[in-house]
């Protein structure tokens, strides 16, 4: 599986929309897979409060 294979997962197992998904892709761009794990909250955790 390679990084952008690696992000799609994650943002997906983070309950991140289908439709946001390749935008996000793009703006994660060249960043690693680890770093990308540690930047990104689960997509519910920032929406809780709205």
């Amino acid at each position: 599986m390679n990084n952008t294979e690696k992000v799609e997962k994650l943002l997906r197992d983070y309950g991140y929309p289908e439709k946001a998904i390749p935008r996000l892709v793009r703006e994660i761009g060249p960043m690693s897979y680890e770093k990308v794990a540690k930047l990104i909250m689960p997509y519910h955790d920032i929406t809780a409060g709205k």
